[in-house]
């Protein structure tokens, strides 16, 4: 209550307010405890809470105009990871909001189905690969939900993969050379399936025309001629595929 007067402080802020409040009412807790984020069995990554009560509650703290369904998704994902008994996703906005939900209830969703469909552009590569790559990247989207890093779904992406025998390698970088001498290496952080097409798996809040640029490049780097870029970011999942040769989003627009 004693920050109530003060708008639109950092998440930080407010997670260090509520473990005061906590500790001086004698809650056990923990800020940033480490979870281990697993698919099909592999230890994709991992995931720091922002406030782990008594060893069965999961926090999840936010600073937004108000409590959205991508939140929603996030904390259900936690509740799946940390295998808690509730979660409860607390917003510092206009309003505090808090909702609250039970283990069960992230549990509690209909199995995975796919629907085999031909991709929308009908001129699109390796159709039969394609159509197997967007049912493998929408499962991991499946499981794991919104709210976790690159590396994550990068991993679970992977685990997929070779869980369907679909052959992938893991570019960490590319080295850099000027007229023959090498300079450094870049990281990319890349998959490259069945030798034909690149998928890069990532989170961030929007695909801009620099990421559809950079992909171009990777594939002239590799030789290759189709790339995936798969945003795990939002509630739905985001695939946008690149060719060589066309043209980026942004000049298609102002054409």
């Amino acid at each position: 209550r004693a920050l109530d007067f003060i708008a639109q402080l950092p998440e930080v802020d407010f997670q260090q307010a509520v473990s005061i409040g906590l500790t001086k009412r004698g809650i056990a807790h923990e800020l940033e405890k480490e979870f281990h984020v697993l698919y099909r069995g592999t230890r994709v990554g991992r995931y720091f809470c922002d406030l782990w009560v008594e060893d069965k509650v999961v926090v999840e703290l936010k600073v937004a105009p108000e409590i959205t369904n991508r939140h929603r998704m996030q904390t259900l994902s936690y509740l799946r990871v940390t295998g808690a008994d509730v979660g409860l996703l607390a917003n510092f906005g206009p309003e505090v909001q808090i909702e609250r939900y039970a283990h069960f209830y992230a549990r509690r969703r209909p199995d995975f189905r796919w629907q085999a469909r031909p991709p929308a552009d009908s001129d699109l590569l390796y159709p039969e690969l394609v159509g197997r790559l967007y049912e493998c990247l929408h499962r991991v989207h499946y499981e794991l939900g919104p709210g976790f890093w690159h590396n994550v779904y990068r991993r679970a992406v992977q685990a997929e993969l070779n869980e369907r025998n679909i052959q992938v390698s893991f570019v960490r970088e590319i080295p850099v050379y000027y007229e023959g001498q090498y300079l450094s290496s870049k990281e990319c952080r890349l998959l490259i399936v069945e030798d034909g097409v690149i998928v890069a798996a990532f989170a961030v809040r929007q695909m801009t025309d620099a990421f559809e640029t950079r992909m171009r490049r990777y594939l002239a780097y590799f030789d290759k001629k189709l790339g995936l870029m798969a945003n795990f970011h939002g509630e739905r999942l985001d695939i946008r595929p690149v060719r060589v040769g066309e043209e980026t989003t942004e000049n298609r627009n102002t054409r």
